[in-house]
């Protein structure tokens, strides 16, 4: 997966929780286990993760706000996927999730894809259906929503990293899936640092690390990290944008300044340059 896509995916990410993270774990674990079983699936099938949320509530949840034309056309492709040739069923269960796609149901959506990954398992169908609950997870306003989400992405992403296991950015997004979705921070930054001692100059994990020690306060971590960041990758609106906050927290607001109009260069959204400016002109006046 290329970074333009990482991008779009943190773009679309509704936040940080807020938590307090020891970074200097000594020896890691690796968490995805020799025979292909996740922590997260495990806990899933012993219920050791209370999720009330199952897809069936989900999709009737969903429903309730269609438009009664969005509803025929539901109901007719869910029809034709039923009644689909075992060859013809991947197509239809992808047209079925692009059309909730177009509800903005992402999670709805992933499910059809994860059915059309399960149908015809390759690593490009498990990613569409990984990053579709991922970007759904970050984007629901329902706990039990995010959850379900959550383990869903993990396990899709899974999928993935089994045929590519050199694509260290899954794990940086399968770690998010447990702090963001499930607020396990311990097993998150766990992967974190695996990443880490295998690809030191990741730009997702660094960007996310960097991101992750501002909230906890430890901005002595953020700051050289995130420069170190910009140098290697310097396109990376995000780094800049957190560097700028590091230093702002840290009293350099020249230093701030500087980063929050760097990413007025690089970002044209116009709400996020209105955004940009609003800091600049908080930290002018303080």
């Amino acid at each position: 997966m290329g970074n333009t896509r990482i991008q779009q995916i943190l773009l679309a990410l509704a936040g940080i929780v807020t938590v307090v993270l020891l970074f200097e774990f000594g020896d890691t674990k690796i968490l995805v286990k020799e025979n292909g079983e996740t922590p997260m699936s495990s806990a899933h099938s012993n219920g050791s993760i209370n999720n009330a949320m199952t897809f069936e509530k989900l999709l009737s949840l969903a429903s309730e706000n269609l438009s009664k034309e969005q509803k025929d056309s539901v109901a007719l492709l869910s029809q034709l996927a039923d009644g689909a040739s075992k060859k013809d069923k991947p197509g239809a269960s992808r047209k079925l999730a692009q059309l909730w796609a177009r509800t903005q149901n992402l999670i709805v959506s992933a499910h059809y894809l994860e059915d059309a990954a399960r149908l015809d398992s390759n690593k490009n169908n498990w990613r569409d259906a990984a990053d579709y609950y991922y970007i759904g997870m970050e984007n629901t306003g329902d706990s039990s929503a995010r959850v379900f989400a959550a383990i869903h992405s993990f396990e899709c992403y899974a999928n993935v990293f089994r045929f590519d296991s050199t694509d260290q950015n899954v794990r940086v997004l399968q770690a998010m899936c447990y702090i963001n979705g499930l607020g396990n921070i311990m097993s998150g930054v766990t992967i974190l640092k695996e990443v880490e001692q295998k690809d030191p100059d990741n730009e997702l994990m660094n960007v996310t690390l960097g991101r992750l020690a501002i909230v906890s306060g430890q901005l002595d971590k953020a700051i050289p990290r995130l420069e170190r960041t910009i140098k290697l990758y310097p396109s990376n609106v995000e780094a800049y944008f957190h560097l700028g906050e590091a230093y702002r927290a840290k009293g350099r607001k020249q230093d701030a300044i500087k980063m929050f109009e760097k990413c007025k260069a690089l970002e044209k959204s116009p709400s996020f340059q209105q955004q940009l400016d609003t800091y600049i002109n908080q930290i002018k006046n303080s």
